[in-house]
């Protein structure tokens, strides 16, 4: 059992260290400044303290995987959620064999030892010491154990079945027409382009013009000279999952009702539906990890619920 990037799906920071590719070394002028005082708590949950040092391991972790100004509010967040979750893997009595840590805190070290120098100095420079990594390390392997526990094959078995086009690869072949928003927060603005997409739709429907007819006349998409058609895709492919979220519950041939996404309001026709050819097989790992980042979610929400969260710092916002 090694961190994968299935660890990089549950806790994030850490898990980037292994998962990601190696960039270029860190300049010192790209490195984080080291913290004045890294023992400084910034947030007790539950009573256990969230450090500068913490702080800084996960910014160092972001930094060494291509991210070079991590904020830090959705750091401290993560780090948060990983506090409440290492209590409550601690209560279920999840243990991660001595020799599967022992191999991934080698691991980390090494990628370490790679991008940064020394393990040891750097690991000392932010006031993180071994039983910490330790600890950071311990918490995707504890996950894993307990997220395989409760994902059954059954639970597995029966997402495919209600997911089963986004996962076989299921290719679309649709069109649409697309009406743009000045300002997508002005809501009397959406209203009218809704209505004069139903209007539309409705024309179309009743046979008074086709949808190629209503794309050049109307659409405002590059492609509206064209029928307004899209790129052929799979429901997590070359097409926005905005709109392939949309577009994949039709029957061939129907036409949407107006819903809005980032680049405006659509109506869509789903034109041709080719089956996909993935068995559960093909894609029984990317359903496990799906379960287990909703499981981590859902978990999250309880145990935040009923956590004390006090900031001794300001909150970043």
């Amino acid at each position: 059992m090694f961190i994968s990037r299935r660890s990089f799906l549950i806790v994030g920071s850490l898990a980037l260290l292994v998962c990601s590719p190696a960039p270029a070394p860190l300049s010192s002028a790209n490195q984080a400044p080291a913290a004045k005082d890294t023992t400084k708590v910034l947030v007790t949950v539950n009573g256990q303290p969230v450090t500068q040092a913490d702080l800084d391991f996960a910014t160092l972790s972001r930094k060494m995987a291509g991210d070079q100004n991590p904020a830090p509010a959705p750091l401290l967040e993560s780090l948060i959620n990983q506090r409440l979750i290492q209590n409550f893997l601690a209560d279920k009595k999840i243990t991660v064999p001595a020799e599967v840590l022992d191999q991934n805190v080698s691991r980390i070290r090494s990628i370490i030892r790679k991008k940064e120098g020394d393990p040891d100095q750097t690991l000392s420079e932010l006031g993180f010491p071994p039983e910490k990594l330790r600890a950071a390390i311990e918490l995707p392997l504890a996950w894993n154990i307990y997220a395989g526990s409760q994902i059954t094959p059954e639970k597995v078995q029966s997402y495919f079945e209600t997911h089963r086009e986004e996962l076989d690869g299921t290719r679309i072949e649709a069109s649409h027409i697309l009406l743009k928003l000045e300002d997508p927060s002005h809501q009397e603005a959406v209203d009218k382009a809704k209505a004069q997409l139903a209007d539309i739709r409705k024309q179309i429907m009743d046979g008074k013009l086709t949808f190629a007819e209503a794309a050049a006349q109307y659409s405002a998409a590059p492609s509206k000279q064209d029928g307004g058609k899209l790129v052929p895709s799979a429901y997590r492919g070359k097409m926005p999952l905005v709109l392939t979220q949309n577009i994949f519950p039709l029957e061939e041939g129907a036409i949407s009702e107006p819903f809005q996404t980032p680049f405006g309001i659509h109506i869509a026709r789903l034109n041709k539906k080719h089956p996909g050819q993935f068995s559960l097989e093909d894609v029984r790992s990317e359903i496990y990890r799906s379960l287990s980042r909703s499981l981590w979610d859902k978990t999250i929400q309880s145990l935040r619920s009923s956590a004390k969260i006090d900031w001794k710092t300001d909150r970043p916002s």
